[in-house]
Formats: C-alpha cells, structure tokens, sequence
C-alpha cells in the first residue's frame, strides 16, 4: 500500500511558474520542531497499515534546505525504514539535486519528482519555469548516478500551444529518455497563477475529459491524471467584485462565463437527484435567506420527491446548481429587472436560453423528469421553454395559468400558498 503525505513549509523557491498556485502558498516557516511533530503524529496512524510506499507532496522542493532542513530529511528517512515503508517518493526543482542532498536518503529507495511540464525551452520560459530542459537532463544524471529514479510531471493543455497532441509527444519521448515514470497532468487554472486571469479573459480554456483522454489514450506507459485537484472556479477576493445592472455588459460578465463553462465541461450534477426543478433567482443572496427560496424550501422539504430533486436556479449568471448558490458570483450581483429595455429582455431570452441547452445536453440524461416553478411571463421561463423544445426534451410546469392570473398582481406571487400549493400538487402527482 502506498500513502501520500502533504507537508507544508516556507515556500517554493522560485514561486512563478505561469500555470502553478501551489508554489506561490505561503506555508508556517521552517521548523525542526514543527515538522518533526506532524512526521511523528502521520507515522502514528500509518502503524495501523501496512504501508510499503510513501509520497510527500510540498508545494515546492523538498530537497531545498531553507524549505526543508537537511535534518527533517533525515529524519523522515529514519522513520520510513523504522515503518518498513521502502520506497519514498518527493517533489523538487533540478537545481536542488544535487549528490550530497541525496546522501540524506541512504537506505531507501528514492524517486524524485520533477515537473518539467513540458520539453521545449521556449515554451519554459514563457511559463516562467526557470530552469532549462538541459538542467532537467543534469538532475536526471544525477539521480540515476546516486542509484535514485526520476519521475516526470509533463502537463497537457498549456497555454501558447497550437497543437496538443504533437507537443505532448514531443514531451514524452523526450521524458522516457530520462525518466523512470511519466505522469500526464490536465492543465486547471490555479486561483493564484496568472493562468487564471487567462482563463477569465477568454484567451485560454482547459481541456475537458474528453479533450484530455483523446491525447494521452496513446501513451499507456504514462500515469494519467485528469483532475489532480477539485477543480472548482474560485476568485480570490481581490478578483471579486459586485456585477450589479442589465446591461449586456452584466449579462456576459466574464465571471458568469467561465462558470456555465465549468457546468457544462467539467461539473456532474448529484447522484441520486434525477428530478431537476428549475426555479427563480431571489434578490437577497444567497438566495436561501430571501423570502421566495425559504417558501420553496420549507414545502419542498415536507415532500417524499425532495430526496430525488435536484434544485437549479435560472437567472442572468445562467444556470446555477443549488448546491453552488453560496458561491462567488451568485452571492455578488444584481439584475434590475426595471432597467430593463425590450432590446435587453430579448437578449437575456436568447443567452440564458443558450446556457441553459448548453447545460441540458450536457446533463439532460441525468433527469428522469424536469420541472418549472417559473412565472409564465418572465424571460427565464420563456429561455427554459425555447432551450427545451429545441432540443426536444419535455418540461413539466408546476404553476398553473389559472392560479398564475389570480396572484401575479400581488408581491412575490411565487412565495404565496396558492402558487406553492401549485408545486406540491405536481410533484406528487408526477
């Protein structure tokens, strides 16, 4: 069995890789003391495994002495055997290994891994790596003179790349020259790198799975690795801002964007929720404090179907899972509705129309059945109408025309009993 073991200190040394954000993490600084205690309280709990193999990750270079102390080595070292653990893998830049850092590993098998990312040297600069496909080649011949074993990250996807295919083979036939093992990583853009305002722009997008398996399906020698971290949109805050008005400016806010594009390509709806109902945006966010979601909620939760539904907001970001509501953006905009022009309405009909196909002929298979808690004369209902017919897939409405005529003079009609009593009766009819 083999374990994997995350261990933080100081930073990466260098900390600018273009597409990398865990080398530019701040960990607690060096510490003898500190990580002498994690190693001591990790070894605790592998006693109860039978553990033959161990990884440490670091978010930079276990062999730089300002990061990680000769001594820690050592002292990992010394507790690996202790545990009957062989083989111990690390992660670290080739300027740092040199014959006298390997020495701290004597009595266990080591394999150093390098994230050379891709074999082409102007390609490394433009990623900023700071090191040379020949520097990769010195530590190479290092490792295997000490009796050590390279492991090589090669990522596909990078940005500047005009075809994939060709520079990842290029890469790996590069790689299997040096290396003892290949890892082929998909390329997400980490919040902290400046991949990330790539991404945001438009200029770059991630391969989806697809994408990603129709390139490296050739290499089965190769370790593949698709989503190597839970890649979810995330702005730090600095990036955040409130989206407020209804202008195609807003509409087509970059931030909604690269969201719809994460649900179609990259997201799965819930297991087990095979019921999609489709409902309204609320003013107040997240939307489960405002008055019209507490209403649905408080009744759908009573009903045997809630166990099945899966919730989705309609609005101007687009399609919004429910379980993604508490997110940046959909906690951070506004949609005034009374500045609305009919040029406007017409244009959020056709993009949140094309957001929602877009989501359903990624998911559609997903749902058994598909609802609508919508007011029958707004452009939400009107986009999810249009998206559905033209991809001829039926939609059942929970609020009747007669019920709708009745209340829709009144403030937040939805919230009333009337309207609500409405959507109970449809669920549970079926």
């Amino acid at each position: 069995m083999e374990k994997t073991l995350l261990l933080t200190s100081g930073r990466c040394a260098w900390g600018e890789c273009f597409a990398c954000g865990w080398g530019r993490l701040i960990g607690p600084p060096p510490s003898m003391h500190r990580l002498k205690n994690i190693l001591d309280e990790k070894f605790r709990e592998f006693k109860k495994e039978k553990i033959t193999g161990l990884k440490v990750f670091s978010s930079g270079s276990f062999l730089d002495d300002k990061q990680f102390p000769a001594a820690i080595r050592r002292y990992l070292v010394k507790k690996c055997i202790e545990h009957g653990i062989r083989k111990l893998t690390v992660e670290s830049r080739p300027e740092f290994v040199t014959p006298e850092r390997l020495a701290d590993f004597s009595g266990i098998n080591l394999t150093v891994a390098i994230g050379l990312e891709v074999a082409d040297n102007e390609l490394l600069k433009k990623y900023h790596k700071g090191f040379t496909i020949e520097d990769y080649i010195k530590a190479a011949e290092i490792l295997h003179a000490e009796g050590c074993k390279l492991r090589t990250y090669l990522m596909v996807g990078l940005p500047f790349v005009e075809n994939h295919a060709a520079t990842v083979k290029k890469s790996v036939e590069f790689a299997r020259k040096h290396s003892d093992s290949i890892v082929l990583i998909n390329t997400f853009p980490h919040s902290a790198a400046p991949i990330f305002d790539m991404w945001i722009s438009g200029k770059w997008k991630p391969l989806d799975r697809k994408q990603f398996n129709d390139i490296v399906r050739n290499y089965p020698d190769c370790e593949i690795e698709f989503d190597n971290f839970a890649f979810v949109p995330k702005f730090h805050k600095e990036k955040q801002e409130f989206i407020k008005g209804a202008t195609e400016k807003q509409l087509l806010h970059p931030h909604f964007e690269v969201w719809q594009d994460y649900f179609v390509r990259f997201y799965d709806p819930p297991d087990g929720l095979d019921i999609a109902l489709f409902i309204p945006c609320a003013f107040r966010k997240p939307y489960r404090n405002s008055r019209l979601h507490r209403a649905i909620f408080s009744m759908l939760e009573k009903m045997k179907i809630f166990r099945r539904l899966h919730v989705i907001v309609i609005s101007s970001p687009g399609v919004i899972p429910y379980e993604f509501s508490n997110h940046y953006p959909f906690t951070s905009y506004d949609w005034p509705e009374w500045e609305e022009t009919p040029e406007i309405k017409k244009r959020y009909i056709e993009v949140v129309q094309r957001r929602i196909e877009n989501y359903l002929k990624a998911h559609g298979r997903h749902y058994k059945k598909i609802y609508s808690y919508l007011k029958p004369d707004s452009e939400s209902y009107a986009a999810l109408c249009n998206a559905c017919k033209s991809l001829g897939i039926d939609i059942v409405n929970c609020l009747s025309d007669e019920t709708y005529e009745k209340i829709k003079g009144e403030k937040n009609p939805l919230a009333l009993k009337e309207a609500l009593d409405d959507m109970k009766h449809v669920l549970e009819k079926g």
